[in-house]
């Protein structure tokens, strides 16, 4: 039988991974995206008020993240991101303190018996005691868990799975942020290295992913909305582009990599997450070599993240539904004291900035929720999914999207 076509709906990095994948076997690819950019929460953009390129969201990677990195590997774009060492900065905002946790290089915590190594107030009695989330049973919550290891909880693991999860703890699925742990922090600081794109998301893990469809024969075709599909049987036959049908061969395969409800308007059967947590993206304006900081996690205040590149601070606020309403400015001067702080600014005048809201960034990644997300196969034989919010086995993060699009191409590659 000949090899089919491959019709991949929607250029999050989830379809780009199920594209480029594809396109790496030899596939002939189309790519649909309705918006006129790729990349759907890793953009990259220049903002004229700023004058600069920021990303519409942060998000951070570690080198335990071997989707990504082979994504990256995939598409020629290893040397736009750089690769920190296993050291994560924190600053309580309320008290001022600031300490690094130092991850070890093997496997053996040894970090955590060293009293100045430990986060400030914790006891070696607090890590112990956090072994528990490891046999987190289905429908325990992080704070359930986690709630017992003192001030371990608020200074470590509290923000920790509030930036993985998007979901406050007392809510947030264990047993889903167990897999993150057992593949990043519970292998030492081989597996907890940051890494961030040099120059923006969008330049790191879209552009080069749609070059190298065009390179390997492929199309994108940006501000094409695909609306629809036509079956017969348990076969698509046909999908609704803008108005137009475009037929499908019998050996033609579809990637629908798309946000959920859009999902389950093309496939009403589907049964989808439908709860979702909003994250908040504050940009400011540094004045020229102001910081040397590159990351800093931060407790005790609203901003959890800095992320500075060049002269521009990006702040993030994960499970922001609670403030995500309050007008960008009311934002942004709330925020900037803590940002001005942390990198020893000037509080008194506010600088330029661009607020960006996510309302929908992910799904509610709750116990509930999760039972609710679907499988890469689908009913209909050659149509199946990718997405963050599909059963990953992962939270909704990049390393998530990335391994769903990889599972897709699987499936519609096997013979």
């Amino acid at each position: 039988m000949t090899a089919g076509r491959v019709f991949v709906v929607g250029s999050g990095v989830a379809g780009l991974a199920a594209a480029t994948t594809a396109a790496e076997a030899g596939r002939q690819v189309m790519l649909f995206e309705a918006a006129p950019r790729p990349g759907g929460r890793c953009r990259t953009f220049h903002d004229s008020a700023l004058d600069a390129d920021i990303d519409n969201g942060n998000h951070l990677l570690l080198s335990a993240n071997t989707d990504a990195l082979r994504y990256l590997q995939r598409i020629g774009a290893t040397d736009t991101v750089e690769m920190l060492l296993p050291h994560i900065p924190f600053l309580d905002t309320e008290t001022g303190a600031r300490w690094i946790v130092d991850f070890s290089g093997g496997r053996v915590p040894w970090w955590v018996f060293k009293p100045s190594r430990r986060v400030p107030g914790t006891r070696l009695r607090d890590y112990w005691a956090s072994r528990k989330i490891s046999d987190a049973t289905l429908g325990a919550t992080v704070e359930a868990r986690l709630a017992g290891t003192g001030a371990l909880y608020e200074r470590f693991w509290k923000p920790l799975s509030v930036s993985v999860l998007n979901t406050q703890p007392e809510e947030a699925a264990a047993d889903l942020l167990v897999p993150v742990l057992r593949e990043t922090v519970f292998k030492g600081g081989n597996a907890c290295q940051p890494i961030l794109a040099r120059r923006g998301l969008g330049y790191s893990f879209a552009e080069p992913a749609v070059d190298y469809l065009a390179r390997s024969g492929g199309q994108a075709a940006l501000s094409r909305r695909v609306k629809g599909l036509e079956r017969s049987g348990d076969m698509a036959i046909s999908l609704s582009v803008d108005g137009e049908s475009l037929p499908l061969l019998p050996e033609d395969r579809v990637v629908l990599a798309v946000p959920p409800q859009v999902a389950q308007s093309i496939l009403p059967e589907l049964d989808v997450p439908n709860d979702f947590r909003a994250i908040l993206n504050v940009h400011f304006k540094l004045p020229p070599a102001s910081s040397n900081v590159r990351i800093l996690a931060m407790v005790g205040g609203v901003a959890e993240w800095i992320f500075v590149r060049n002269d521009i601070a990006s702040v993030t606020v994960s499970a922001a539904d609670t403030i995500i309403d309050a007008p960008a400015e009311k934002l942004a001067e709330r925020l900037w004291p803590e940002v001005a702080r942390a990198l020893g600014l000037p509080e008194t005048d506010l600088p330029p900035f661009t607020v960006i809201k996510e309302k929908r960034a992910t799904i509610a990644q709750t116990p509930a929720q999760i039972a609710m997300r679907p499988g890469t196969r689908t009913s209909l034989g050659n149509v199946v999914l990718a997405g963050d919010w599909t059963d990953t086995g992962l939270p909704a993060t990049i390393e998530g999207a990335v391994r769903s699009g990889h599972a897709a191409a699987r499936a519609i590659l096997k013979p």
